[in-house]
């Protein structure tokens, strides 16, 4: 049996109003298929991004949808990758993205980025309810969609444009909300596997979903669990792509007005002062280095030095490491979902639900790194007598050497998170002005426990004490416990071999080794109320208002391990955050026609919404949204918004105790060799801490379009939007480098945030993120679909054909820096190639989406293309080959110049398929059906621990197959 249908109604009434967007018509496959082809109209075209109830009113913010059928034809192990098919995502993160970066703890997060202005920008919902963040690192601080009950979402919303007057901070660049079918009834389950066409990345998952009413239809239970496993892939397991490397590189040619391009892209590129056993980089020694066993090999060829220890050409091959990364970390995820509720009254429903998820990732990293810096004395218990006795023979008693330390092996990362979630609350209807009202309160409590481990991480002062080693009695001893200096004993220190590849043991391996630690609690608290209703009339139709409140509390507690703390790690060096803050809103919205059934307007309706914010970090906030919406004929209609949205600092950007970049490469401009140039350190950090006294982003947005349902072709509508976002304030930590340059400048306050060790050498750089900049991104939507019955062709046929296509133009992203420049990211990919001064945001300038399908009875066959247009390394170079101009007589500095600024498109293609029974469904997809592979982009300049090309973004898979089944009983 059913709900009633009162407890149904206010269900969907409820859902509706706090929803980003609401119910679904013909945009969206699933909905369409629930009318008459003939019968479609434009309230079948957008849907409401706004807190207004109203049958048949569309807001002037546009909304794309994804409906349950277009879901299951993608057919994704996880809906957050169904949901960045769309166009106007780009650069969310994945398990697929980032995975040699440990320090953020968020590797295996899935975020959304719309218009690529960062993950943080956008914000998620569940069922219209705020959503926990994921991670506290500024550029992680999102929800993680790994999280969600995915077998029970019916439809995705997405509101792509400003909404911070209807739902609150975080909306700048729009709204996503994940949907729950939250009166599905009967039994329903799915199991489906997959694997890529090189056998890796297998994957299964498991669904079970119940729902059943009780007390005579009064009331409504509904469970469901999933679990999904995927193994993930080791390295880049000989993809076409990377068998190869690439980087952007400084051009050995090169020379101040010789003709030649400043920076060059090449695939024979490697580290210059770190092999597996080890390589001697200064010296008689120079060029031995150490393989199995501790065999001694001689003439390394270093290539051609092209800095931050990397080379071109010579033995790079032997040197490379970013191959060993993996592309896609294993990820385990186990979520259940429990909700029930039941009608008070006629007029009063009450529910509780309750959710809980498990995900852990794990992922291989780059290797444990000494890059040059290793200092060895002649007297070394581990060097081999023939290579001691050419050292006494040169003269000299000690040399340099780096490792990558094929003992130690490479970073594993482990990073697990669990998200608890209860809320409870009322909704329900009263009559008030000889009109239904509608009502909603709610409270909620989620909290997200992180646990990030990095394990095989080096211990620096361990590492460096037992590799300064001497013989004692003939045994290798620690120098420390040989010396005259008892206050220095270590009396675990193992002395550590630094000659070759498997010639540690154990023991010596524990003592320079351990497991880098945090533990960490995101806490979030939310209760609200809300009520929307028709109080008046105007002279074209009842006014529609919509008033609401709402608290919050947020706030993170945590602990990381000593070592951790006094950043004595290779890698990782998590720290403990705390702090809290609240936040009170309250926000009016209304909805007032201006005219009805007139000559020049069937509809012309005014939309506008304020909402008041006191943040108890930053004080006061106001955002408001004005809107309208003009129908001149059925056909067609017009919608315009204007708004301001902010963005608030979120616990990371606030409390953060120190995030931890390894492997920076740092230019002193403080002190001077005695060649006169500026000291280097390649493998220093940088620490980024929160600043309190941050206050909100904000943002001007505007956007108009025009959607389009022509009568003489039913089933088809066209909506086309234009968008602007202008932000002020943006927050933003400067770089570890741009600190350093600033204080060489006359700052004297960042002076304070460089650190450096005994000898005055700068070994750190604090940085804190700023309201420094501004950001402006504009560009055109256009989404169409059409769906037409297969009689209309051929009138045996049976079934529909829907189509469906979607494209984002982007026209301008630009970054503002705090001296006045203006980077442009219009089309930029790769971050920039880490080639100073660029920054900031980045995006693909085209990206587009096509569906098209057959949809019968029980079969179903689906094609999509998926496209991405072709971009550059940055868009402020000089492309030459040959004849690149010289300087400037005058010393104006001229922009850098590269060889070959363009990175190619990619277009794939994906089939799937499906066959209805008549209690269960078969179904099976193949992704990058041609095994198209990713563009050639050359990997960040400035990575001293270089992590492989820039095509993160790109699909690197290649092929995929997914098959299973799903039934509902």
């Amino acid at each position: 049996m059913l709900l009633s249908r009162t407890a149904r109604r206010r269900a969907k009434v409820w859902a509706v109003s706090t929803a980003s967007a609401t119910a679904l018509a013909a945009v969206a496959v699933t909905n369409v298929q629930a009318q008459e082809v003939a019968a479609a109209t434009i309230d079948s075209v957008v849907v409401t991004g706004s807190r207004i109830t109203r049958d048949g009113y569309e807001a002037p913010t546009p909304v794309s949808v994804l409906g349950a059928d277009e879901l299951n034809a993608l057919n994704t192990v996880n809906v957050a990758d169904a949901v960045n098919v769309l166009p106007a995502f780009s650069g969310s993160a994945s398990p697929r993205s980032a995975n040699g970066n440990l320090s953020t703890g968020a590797t295996g997060v899935s975020q959304l980025n719309l218009r690529g202005m960062g993950t943080n920008r956008t914000l998620v919902l569940l069922d219209g309810k705020r959503y926990i963040n994921a991670a506290l690192t500024s550029g992680n601080s999102a929800p993680d969609i790994n999280s969600f009950p995915n077998a029970l979402i019916e439809r995705v919303d997405v509101v792509t444009g400003g909404a911070s007057a209807a739902y609150g901070s975080d909306a700048l660049s729009g709204v996503v909300n994940f949907v729950i079918d939250h009166d599905f009834t009967g039994f329903k389950g799915e199991v489906q596997t997959g694997m890529t066409k090189y056998e890796d990345d297998k994957s299964i998952s498991a669904q079970l979903s119940y729902g059943t009413p009780f007390a005579d239809g009064r009331g409504h239970l509904l469970l469901s669990g999933e679990h999904t496993q995927s193994d993930g892939i080791d390295g880049t397991n000989d993809r076409p792509w990377a068998r190869l490397p690439a980087a952007v590189i400084r051009n050995p040619a090169y020379a101040e007005g010789n003709g030649q391009p400043q920076y060059v892209v090449r695939r024979d590129v490697g580290l210059s002062s770190g092999t597996p056993g080890g390589i001697i980089t200064t010296g008689a020694l120079r060029g031995t280095y150490f393989g199995p066993n501790g065999q001694v090999l001689t003439g390394y060829d270093f290539g051609a030095n092209v800095g931050n220890n990397f080379q071109e050409g010579g033995d790079w091959e032997y040197s490379r490491i970013e191959n060993g990364i993996d592309i896609a970390g294993s990820v385990k995820r186990t979520v259940g979902y429990l909700r029930t509720s039941y009608d008070l009254t006629d007029n009063v429903n009450a529910y509780l639900e309750g959710q809980y998820s498990a995900t852990s990732t794990t992922n291989t990293a780059n290797p444990n790194r000494r890059l040059g810096n290793n200092t060895i004395s002649i007297d070394n218990a581990f060097l081999p007598e023939s290579l001691r006795q050419q050292l006494l023979d040169a003269g000299q008693t000690s040399f340099r050497m780096g490792s990558t330390n094929a003992d130690m092996g490479r970073f594993k990362g482990d990073y697990s998170r669990s998200v608890y979630r209860v809320a409870g609350g009322l909704d329900g209807t009263f009559g008030a002005w000889g009109t239904d009202w509608t009502w909603n309160t709610y409270v909620q409590h989620s909290e997200t426990d992180l646990k990030p481990r990095t394990y095989n991480n080096g211990i620096t002062p361990n590492y460096l004490k037992a590799l300064d080693s001497v013989m004692v009695n003939g045994a290798p001893t620690c120098r420390v416990n040989a010396d005259a200096d008892p206050a220095n004993d270590d009396a675990a220190c193992v002395a550590y071999n630094p000659f070759g590849i498997g010639v540690n043991d154990r023991a010596a391996l524990d003592y320079v080794m351990g497991v880098s630690v945090r533990n960490e609690t995101l806490e979030q608290d939310v209760a609200a109320v809300n009520m929307s209703g028709e109080p008046f009339n105007s002279w074209a139709g009842p006014v529609s208002l919509a008033v609401g409140a709402e608290h919050r509390i947020e706030k993170v507690s945590g602990w990381a391990s000593e070592r951790d703390e006094a950043t004595q790690f290779f890698a990782g060096n998590y720290k403990a955050s705390h702090g809290k803050f609240h936040v009170t809103e309250g926000y009016v919205e209304t909805l007032v026609p201006l005219a009805r059934d007139l000559k020049f307007a069937q509809e012309f309706d005014l939309n506008a919404a304020v909402r008041a914010t006191d943040y108890s970090t930053s004080g006061y906030v106001t955002t408001w949204k004005g809107g309208l919406t003009w129908r001149p004929i059925e056909d067609l209609r017009f919608r315009f918004t204007r708004s301001r949205d902010i963005r608030a600092p979120n616990l990371g950007e606030l409390f953060t105790a120190g995030q931890t970049g390894s492997g920076t490469f740092l230019v002193d401009k403080l002190r001077q060799n005695p060649d006169g140039s500026y000291e280097t350190n390649p493998n220093g950090y940088s620490l980024t801490r929160g600043n309190p006294d941050l206050k909100p982003e904000e943002a001007d947005t505007t956007g108009f379009g025009v959607v389009m349902a022509p009568r003489f072709l039913p089933g088809f509508q066209m909506a086309i939007d234009y968008y602007n976002i202008d932000v002020t304030g943006s927050v933003q930590a400067p770089g570890a480098q741009k600190v350093i340059d600033l204080c060489a400048a006359g700052n004297a306050t960042l002076c304070n945030s460089l650190l450096r060790d005994d000898q005055g050498r700068l070994f750190m750089v604090i940085t804190q993120p700023q309201n420094l900049i501004g950001q402006q991104a504009s560009g055109i939507d256009v989404e169409t679909s059409y769906r037409f019955p297969m009689s209309s062709l051929v009138s045996a046929l049976s079934g529909d054909m829907v189509i469906r296509a979607m494209a984002s133009r982007v026209l301008k992203l630009e970054t503002e820096d705090t001296d006045g420049t203006v980077y442009d990211g219009n089309g930029v990919v790769g971050d920039w190639a880490g080639i100073s001064p660029y920054d900031g945001l980045t995006s693909p300038k085209l990206r587009g989406f096509l569906s098209v399908g057959y949809k019968g009875d029980a079969f179903t066959l689906t094609t999509i293309v998926r496209y991405t247009g072709p971009g550059v390394y940055a868009n402020g170079f000089i492309e030459c080959a040959t004849d690149c101009p010289a300087p400037n007589p005058d010393g104006t500095p001229l922009p850098p110049t590269i060889e070959n600024n363009d990175i190619a498109g990619m277009t794939t293609i994906d089939l799937s398929s499906s066959y209805k029974f008549e209690s269960f469904e078969l179904f099976g997809t193949i992704e990058n059906l041609a095994n198209k592979q990713p563009p050639i982009i050359g990997g960040n300049l400035t990575s001293a621990h270089w992590s492989g090309q820039g095509n993160a973004d790109y699909d690197r898979i290649g092929r995929q197959y997914r098959m299973g089944v799903r039934f509902t009983f």
